[in-house]
């Protein structure tokens, strides 16, 4: 006998909860985000460099703050009581490696979820994605830049543990290929890109600058999920 096939009702609910998850996270990431690259600004290894944490704080920070309201879109509470970002982000980052790995692979992670979502069907996160992405465009220079800095110098091989560090949290962050409630909002025309895709563009990119410096980086896709919340969006232990 044939499985059950969900109902559209209860495919809709599926899809707009899973959306509102990502929103949801997506703008605690980034608030966690602002206030990590914040705490470098004072203490970045050059002047360039701490202007420069200054600004995508600045950009971060708001970034969520427009972001948080399209919960309201999705039917969802909004609330800043319980913030769950990425467990990396929960606390300040140890060191410049850091930073950067994040500014590559938990924005770039974001990032390109938030193209994803350009002509979304949720209006309200369609529109704010155009405006993100153009200020975005700076953190990613500025990811790439120190990215084949760290490469030529004697803190390549540290610069790469992070990365590695960093992916194996930040590529979890869209849930598992075979997720039905993603499945549901890719189908609903709410995410315009698989998880698989959006993995691929950021692992193809960051791999491509590497090569170039003559770096090899293993960026493997996430298989493991037991230890993942998938309404938080983040790993339990």
């Amino acid at each position: 006998m044939s499985p059950p096939t969900a109902s559209p009702a209860t495919g809709e609910a599926a899809a707009r909860a899973c959306m509102a998850s990502l929103v949801g996270s997506l703008a605690d990431n980034k608030a966690a985000l602002g206030r990590r690259y914040a705490e470098w600004a004072i203490s970045a290894p050059t002047l360039e460099s701490a202007v420069a944490a200054a600004a995508m704080a600045q950009d971060e920070l708001g970034h969520a703050r427009s972001t948080y309201p399209v919960l309201k879109a999705l039917g969802a509470e909004v609330s800043d009581e319980h913030p769950h970002p990425l467990a990396l982000l929960d606390d300040q980052l140890p060191d410049w490696a850091a930073l950067i790995a994040a500014n590559l692979l938990v924005d770039g992670v974001l990032t390109t979820f938030v193209a994803a979502c350009v002509g979304s069907s949720v209006e309200q996160m369609a529109a704010r994605a155009k405006k993100i992405l153009q200020e975005e465009g700076s953190h990613r220079v500025h990811g790439e830049a120190w990215a084949k800095r760290l490469s030529r110098g004697d803190q390549r091989d540290a610069f790469v543990a992070r990365l590695e560090e960093t992916w194996a949290e930040a590529s979890r962050w869209l849930g598992p290929d075979d997720d039905p409630a993603y499945a549901a909002a890719l189908e609903a025309g709410e995410v315009k890109q698989t998880a698989a895709h959006q993995r691929e563009l950021i692992r193809s990119w960051l791999t491509a600058i590497l090569t170039a410096e003559g770096v090899a980086i293993d960026l493997p896709d996430p298989t493991d999920f037991s230890s993942w919340d998938p309404e938080r969006r983040r790993l339990t232990a």
